[in-house]
């Protein structure tokens, strides 16, 4: 008998409860339905078989290259055929997947994480060799770490407290599980396999599937756990469609949009929102307020179940002609929510089309360490609608003990365009006071960077505190005796760096911050704190539904810019 081929094969894992046939849409096509050919697949009992052209079409450059021929480019074609293989294991069905199946599967219909959950149970924490990353916050962060051999987790930079493992790749432990193996929803593994040993490996596959390995080497990955409850999915669901509504109110609500994967952005692409008589605007990029927009512009008043379902997002790349359809809109939502009360509240997030429970000891330890930050009130509730009222506003009214530093830039030593920004205020009590609207298009997790990359620089460069004194100098003479000269120590418990995030109150009257937020937010205390300053937290209550009244403000302040622009041509024009 010859010995089975080195091949990489992609593996997927039928939901429980769920059929072959329910995990299959006749509709992937653009053309229409486009029913895949089924038969029984001999080598294993009980097996089946979908198979099929996925699509075929010429080729995207055809019309390029024919505009300088004189005939056409008769039969080129790009093609994409595809097989899938339902092996039954164990009373559930493992699906073996072949080129561009893919396409025409239900995704909710297979376990979400089963790759990434065998990958992390088979391969050691000292054998990585790829790492995606995500950190869901009021901006999602993703990246892609790739070593060129077996290394240490320790070495793709993870962040334990806010980072969601998306995809993971290495070498198992078990050389002869498989050569490699690589997943997130999918698996890929790489072994000496034919056709005989499929349903071998399926069952293997499943046997390290329920192992709890990864806890040794990987167990930050726990932080968050998949929901998979219906009923709690619809709970919160309907929680994010309750802010998807304040948000067409006008209102403000903690939600974004976000490419659920790593994406090329060199390519370039345009987009549309699909699925509800949109009629192909086009946008650059995902947007929230873009997408909000356009369900406005069409009056959709339709259910998140709807929204689910037909909203999709199409994309045409830069060197495309047609727009095809990418992802769910759903898959693109990034959103925080809570069920219960009091101690028993459990936090989620959804990611990617998928709700993740913050684990409960990982909660109660941020939650502690928040507790635990020095609470201030400095400026205390605001009438101000955001940061730039209420900058102006302090510099009106505080000004004893209060000095402005918002828009003073200063470069430190050996870098000539950095434009650092010591900080919003410094006051009397050396606070160094860094504001933003925790309601604004911008993250709060950038609040949290400025304050410990300006506390870095005060402390470690000389150059940069002579400029500072100089700055605080010429704004108000004796506020600079408050601060070190270039040559002199500073001493740092006599600093405190103070976050002041403007919040609009939650329902029960309480102001707060998202639970992620919290997260980012003790990463910088840590730091601050090895650094040897004092940390303080204000959160400023500002109006309920700004929204309006902000866009209101941008837009005036965008036509005042508008104007003085063209004011400024005309003074060009007659200076010529």
């Amino acid at each position: 008998m010859a010995k089975p081929k080195m091949q990489t094969l992609t593996f997927r894992l039928l939901r429980k409860g769920r059929s072959p046939t329910k995990a299959i849409s006749p509709t992937f096509a653009e053309d229409g339905e486009k029913p895949l050919t089924s038969a029984p697949w001999t080598p294993i009992e009980g097996a089946e078989v979908f198979y099929g052209q996925i699509y075929s079409k010429p080729p995207l450059w055809s019309e390029f290259i024919s505009s300088g021929l004189e005939g056409d480019l008769d039969g080129m074609m790009t093609g994409g055929a595809g097989a899938i293989i339902f092996v039954p294991v164990q009373g559930r069905h493992v699906a073996v997947c072949f080129g561009q199946v893919h396409m025409a599967l239900n995704d909710d219909a297979f376990e979400r994480q089963f790759g990434l959950k065998v990958t992390l149970n088979s391969v050691p924490g000292s054998s990585i060799r790829s790492l995606d990353l995500a950190t869901p916050d009021a901006v999602t962060f993703q990246k892609r770490v790739q070593a060129s051999r077996d290394s240490n987790v320790s070495a793709f930079g993870v962040d334990q407290l806010r980072d969601i493992a998306r995809v993971a790749g290495g070498t198992p432990k078990d050389p002869k599980f498989a050569k490699f193996v690589a997943g997130k929803d999918s698996l890929s593994i790489t072994c000496e396999i034919g056709a005989g040993g499929i349903q071998a490996k399926c069952e293997e596959i499943l046997k390290v599937y329920a192992k709890k390995d990864y806890q040794s080497d990987f167990q930050w990955v726990d932080n968050l756990k998949p929901v998979v409850e219906k009923d709690r999915i619809k709970q919160l669901d309907s929680q994010l469609f309750a802010d998807l509504s304040e948000l067409r109110k006008g209102n403000h609500a903690d939600l974004h949009m976000s490419p659920p994967e790593v994406v090329n952005y060199i390519e370039g692409s345009e987009l549309h929102y699909n699925g509800f008589g949109s009629r192909g605007e086009t946008f650059h990029s995902l947007s929230v307020a873009d997408y909000v927009d356009e369900l406005q512009r069409c009056k959709f008043a339709g259910t998140i179940e709807e929204i689910k379902e037909k909203h999709r997002i199409a994309a045409k790349p830069s060197d495309g002609d047609k727009f095809t359809e990418k992802w769910r809109v759903y898959d693109c939502f990034v959103h925080e929510a809570q069920l219960g009360t009091d101690a028993d509240t459990q936090h989620f997030v959804l990611f990617a089309g998928s709700w993740f429970e913050v684990e409960a000891s990982f909660k109660d330890s941020v939650e502690t360490f928040f507790n635990g930050i020095d609470k201030v009130k400095i400026v205390g509730p605001t009438k101000m609608n955001n940061e730039e009222e209420l900058i102006e506003h302090l510099v009106k009214t505080r000004s004893a003990d209060l000095l402005k530093l918002d828009r003073k830039k200063i470069n430190p030593k050996g870098v000539s365009n950095a434009n650092l920004e010591p900080a919003d205020f410094f006051s009397d009590k050396r606070h160094f006071i860094h504001l933003k609207d925790g309601h604004s298009s911008g993250p709060i997790s950038h609040l949290w960077s400025q304050g410990v990359v300006s506390a870095d620089s005060f402390v470690g460069d000389g150059t940069f505190r002579k400029k500072l004194r100089s700055v605080v100098k010429s704004e108000k003479t004796g506020f600079e005796t408050l601060l070190p000269k270039a040559s002199e120590r500073v001493v740092r418990e006599d600093y405190t760096i103070v976050y002041g995030i403007m919040r609009q109150p939650y329902a029960n009257g309480t102001t707060g911050l998202p639970f992620f937020s919290k997260v980012s937010l003790q990463s910088a205390v840590q730091r601050l704190r090895v650094l040897g300053f004092n940390v303080a937290i204000e959160l400023i209550e500002k109006p309920k539904s700004s929204a309006k009244k902000k866009k209101a403000a941008v837009n005036a302040k965008a036509a005042g810019a508008a104007k003085q622009d063209d004011n400024d041509a005309d003074q060009v024009l007659e200076d010529v």
